[in-house]
């Protein structure tokens, strides 16, 4: 069950639905259409608390929807003041559910229906990375928030990823969702887009945005779709494409694609720096490290590499040991997965 915005005739409404199976595809139905305010439907008897307007559950009765008081808060939760969803983020706490209980060949077959234009996409949202790797044959926790979800739902679910996305990361995710840069294998700077002809790279966009737009297998289970037009849900990345523009490539940028494409194969290894230092170069302890998440490290990284980058007043040398420090921190977090 999700909360979808979608284009209706007086402008936008907010409609419930949910994914369903139907035979060998997932498809989405309409439950409930709130209208332009969804914060109607929220009640709130005094201090931080509120629940939702009895007819909305009827409706979801009604309809046979089966659900639970948490994930009808969580569909709420975006319309709640801030305060009230500072308090229950305060109280809210990671619940082991069956699927990470789940071996990895179930959970690999669990996964193996699931696009791979998806998982790429939500690779990049979660790492930031144009170098993907190869993200087929082997299970990825980060990619359960896909699983058993419609056309619909899953467009749902990575739209609202993509708000937290910068300007200057826009184009490359676009580049990256593609995997376009499967199409120049053997150029040095494949990884580092603002460095190739931009005429060859808008011409293999253009080719692969079509090649998808027929592509049965990701538009499984959706009704409307005309192989001769571009779906809308393409059309939206055409216009992400072209509105934005790659961020400009540094030296360094050009140095470290270089080692990489020339050492890729080498025996010899890039010395693992020590936890603590790495940490320290952070301004964090080994504690702190060990609660964070990927996407909580990507962000101190970020954060401290804006600082120490030599346009913005650093060295290149401290810039350098930054990038290390993140590399070896974020090699360890992952082998804790």
């Amino acid at each position: 069950m999700y909360l979808r915005r979608v284009r209706r005739g007086d402008g936008y409404h907010f409609v419930i639905r949910e994914s369903y199976g139907d035979g060998d595809c997932i498809r989405n139905r309409d439950i409930m259409d709130l209208g332009p305010h969804p914060e109607n439907c929220v009640e709130y008897p005094g201090g931080n608390g509120f629940y939702i307007d009895p007819s909305v559950e009827e409706m979801l009765q009604a309809k046979g929807v089966e659900y639970t008081a948490e994930e009808l808060e969580q569909l709420f939760m975006p319309f709640l003041p801030f305060r009230i969803r500072r308090v229950i983020e305060q109280f809210r706490c990671h619940r082991s559910t069956a699927r990470d209980r789940e071996s990895s060949v179930e959970l690999l077959e669990k996964q193996r229906g699931l696009h791979s234009f998806d998982k790429r996409r939500i690779h990049f949202l979660k790492f930031g990375r144009v170098d993907m790797g190869d993200l087929e044959g082997r299970p990825w926790k980060f990619l359960n928030v896909l699983i058993g979800k419609s056309r619909d739902e899953i467009e749902h679910t990575i739209e609202e990823m993509e708000r937290g996305l910068q300007p200057r990361e826009i184009r490359p995710y676009v580049y990256t969702a593609l995997n376009l840069q499967s199409c120049f294998p053997s150029h040095l700077l494949r990884n580092q887009p603002a460095g190739l002809d931009r005429e060859k790279v808008d011409a293999v966009f253009l080719d692969e945005i079509c090649r998808l737009n027929r592509d049965n297998a990701f538009f499984r289970g959706v009704e409307d779709h005309d192989s001769c037009c571009l779906h809308s849900i393409l059309a939206r990345y055409v216009i992400l494409y072209f509105d934005h523009e790659f961020p400009g490539i540094t030296l360094n940028d050009y140095l470290n694609e270089f080692m990489r494409s020339r050492f890729r194969n080498s025996v010899r290894q890039r010395p693992v720096m020590a936890l603590e230092l790495a940490c320290r170069l952070f301004g964090i302890t080994v504690c702190e490290f060990e609660g964070m998440s990927e996407k909580d490290l990507v962000r101190v990284y970020r954060r401290t590499a804006h600082k120490v980058h030599p346009d913005k007043g650093g060295s290149q040398d401290g810039f350098v040991q930054v990038t290390e420090a993140y590399e070896c921190l974020l090699a360890r977090k992952r082998r804790q997965v």
